[in-house]
């Protein structure tokens, strides 16, 4: 079983630096470990990818040293256990309720004696070239995040970062606004204090937690406050903004040449 580079990262409480995946071709994972990152965030949740097209993600990825992540469509063993013996680094759950949903996350992900994970994971071991050294490793080094990002989960926090099989917590400040009422607003007083208990929590306990982020700047103040899993960018979103970039300026100097309007 190959190290992950996440799981050493957050086992040495050292802050990690991510990108989320939202288009499906595997060149882009390749793109993207080239570029730097220490995981990506396959993010299945919001997006239409197919088993297929997530086993060749994770496939192009192993042959680097960049952990893959897959956010998962809900926190079901349909949707679980399938990425999970594919091959990926870890899974982040979305739309925790409460810590009965956590506990219930980490019951279909882990192996005993921490969870009931049901045994196969063909590809994950390298259809079990390394089935032994897999059976050891994988529930300390394939990791469960959980979102917690609804009012439940922000009342039941203290009782999940305590939970034995939970390998760290991701923030989501979008559905956290939405789930409190103040939809599109994540600096509502409310969110951010929502926020700020969840952070305090967390640290209290030395659960690893993170959250995305868009600027440098607020890479580096999360950071500071104790964020070890952080996303900076999405390939979507480095393509327009990219495209558009280069484009401007094409169309630009055209028209200083008196080529084009």
């Amino acid at each position: 079983m190959k190290e992950s580079r996440l799981a050493r990262l957050l086992a040495e409480r050292k802050p990690s630096l991510g990108c989320w995946i939202t288009l499906a071709d595997p060149a882009i994972a390749i793109i993207l470990a080239r570029a730097g990152y220490d995981w990506v965030m396959v993010d299945t949740e919001h997006n239409p990818f197919t088993e297929v097209q997530v086993q060749a993600v994770i496939h192009a990825l192993r042959g680097t040293d960049v952990t893959p992540i897959v956010r998962v469509r809900s926190n079901d063993a349909a949707h679980i256990e399938w990425v999970l013996d594919t091959g990926a680094g870890g899974i982040i759950v979305p739309m925790a309720e409460n810590a009965e949903d956590v506990a219930q996350a980490i019951r279909v992900a882990k192996y005993h004696p921490l969870g009931e994970r049901g045994y196969g994971p063909l590809r994950a071991t390298d259809f079990w070239a390394d089935g032994t050294e897999y059976n050891v490793r994988a529930n300390a080094e394939v990791l469960l995040i959980c979102q917690i990002e609804r009012a439940g989960a922000v009342g039941d926090v203290e009782q999940i970062v305590q939970m034995p099989g939970l390998d760290g917590i991701w923030i989501g400040p979008g559905d956290l606004a939405h789930s409190l009422g103040h939809m599109g607003d994540v600096e509502h007083p409310d969110v951010q204090a929502a926020i700020a208990k969840i952070i305090s929590t967390a640290n209290r306990y030395g659960k690893p937690w993170g959250i995305p982020v868009r600027t440098v700047e607020d890479l580096m103040r999360y950071v500071k406050q104790g964020a070890v899993l952080q996303t900076l960018g999405s390939d979507s979103f480095l393509l327009s903004s990219g495209a558009k970039e280069i484009a401007q300026a094409g169309l630009a100097a055209l028209a200083k040449s008196g080529l084009r309007e």
